[in-house]
C-alpha cells in the first residue's frame, strides 16, 4: 500500500508527537526522582542537625559558665538553621516536586490526544487497503468503488481533523513544558537563595557566639578547685602522719612496759 503524500506527512507528523512526548515523560520522570531525593536529603540533614543541637545542648550543662553560654548561644543559632532547613524542605516540595509529579497526568493526557490521531490514520490506511483491494477484484463496478472512496474520503477528513488537533495540543503542550520548566527552576533557585541568604547570617551569629567564650575566666574559677584539692591532699597527708606518731607512741609504751 503507497501512502498520499498528505497521510505520509500526518505520520511523520505523529510520529514527530511521539517522540517528544517520550522525551518529556522520560526526563521529566528523572528529575522528579532527582528532586525528590535532593529534598530527602535535605530533610535528613536538618533531622541530624536537630540532633546535634540537643547534644550541644547537653554537654553545654555539665561545662564551666562562659563556655556553657556560648555553647547555649551557638545551639541556639544552629536550632534556628534547621528551622529555615524545615521551611526549605516545604518550599521545594510544594514548589519543585509537586508540579514534577503533575506532568504524569498531563503526559497521560498528551498520549490519549496521540492514541485518537494514530487510530484514525489507522482507519484511513485501511480504507486505503480497502479501495485498491475494491478496485482491483472488482474493476467494474463503480457503486461498491465509489462507497469504499467516499469511506476513504471520511477517514481521511477524521485523520486530518485529529491530526490538525494534535498539532494544536502539542503546540500548547510544548508552550507549557517551557513555561514550567522556568518556573520550576527559578523557583528552586529562589528556595536555595534565601535558605543560604539566612543560613549565612545566621551562621554568623553563631560564629560569633562561641568566638565570645572567654576562656581565662573559666580558668581561672577552676583554679580554686584545683588549690582545693591540694589542701585536702595535705590534710590526707597531716593525718596520715599523726597516725604514725601515735603508732609510735603505742610502739614505745609497751616497750617501757
Amino acid at each position: 500500500m503507497s501512502l498520499t503524500p498528505d497521510a505520509r506527512a500526518r505520520y511523520s507528523q505523529t510520529m514527530r508527537v511521539q517522540e517528544k512526548i517520550t522525551n518529556v515523560e522520560r526526563h521529566f520522570g528523572q528529575m522528579c526522582q532527582l528532586f525528590s531525593a535532593y529534598v530527602r536529603k535535605t530533610a535528613r540533614l536538618r533531622d541530624k542537625g536537630d540532633l546535634l543541637v540537643q547534644e550541644i545542648g547537653l554537654y553545654a550543662e555539665s561545662e564551666t559558665p562562659n563556655l556553657k553560654r556560648g555553647m547555649k548561644q551557638f545551639a541556639d543559632q544552629m536550632a534556628k538553621i534547621q528551622d529555615y532547613r524545615h521551611a526549605e524542605v516545604e518550599r521545594l516540595e510544594a514548589k519543585v516536586v509537586e508540579p514534577l509529579k503533575s506532568y504524569r497526568a498531563i503526559i497521560k493526557r498528551q498520549r490519549d490526544d496521540l492514541k485518537t490521531t494514530q487510530s484514525a490514520r489507522d482507519r484511513e490506511a485501511k480504507q486505503m487497503t480497502q479501495l485498491e483491494r475494491t478496485r482491483r477484484r472488482n474493476p467494474s463496478d463503480r457503486q461498491i468503488i465509489s462507497q469504499a472512496e467516499s469511506e476513504l474520503h471520511r477517514a481521511t477528513m477524521d485523520a486530518t481533523r485529529t491530526t490538525r488537533q494534535l498539532e494544536e495540543t502539542i503546540s500548547e503542550f510544548e508552550k507549557l513544558k517551557m513555561q514550567d520548566i522556568k518556573k520550576i527552576f527559578s523557583d528552586f533557585t529562589l528556595v536555595e537563595m534565601s535558605f543560604h541568604a539566612k543560613a549565612l547570617e545566621v551562621y554568623t551569629l553563631a560564629y560569633q557566639s562561641i568566638q565570645t567564650v572567654e576562656e581565662q575566666e573559666d580558668l581561672e574559677l577552676q583554679r580554686p578547685s584545683s588549690l582545693q584539692i591540694r589542701r585536702e591532699d595535705e590534710e590526707e597527708e597531716e593525718d596520715e602522719e599523726d597516725e604514725s606518731e601515735e603508732e609510735e607512741d603505742e610502739d614505745v609504751t609497751d616497750d617501757e612496759n
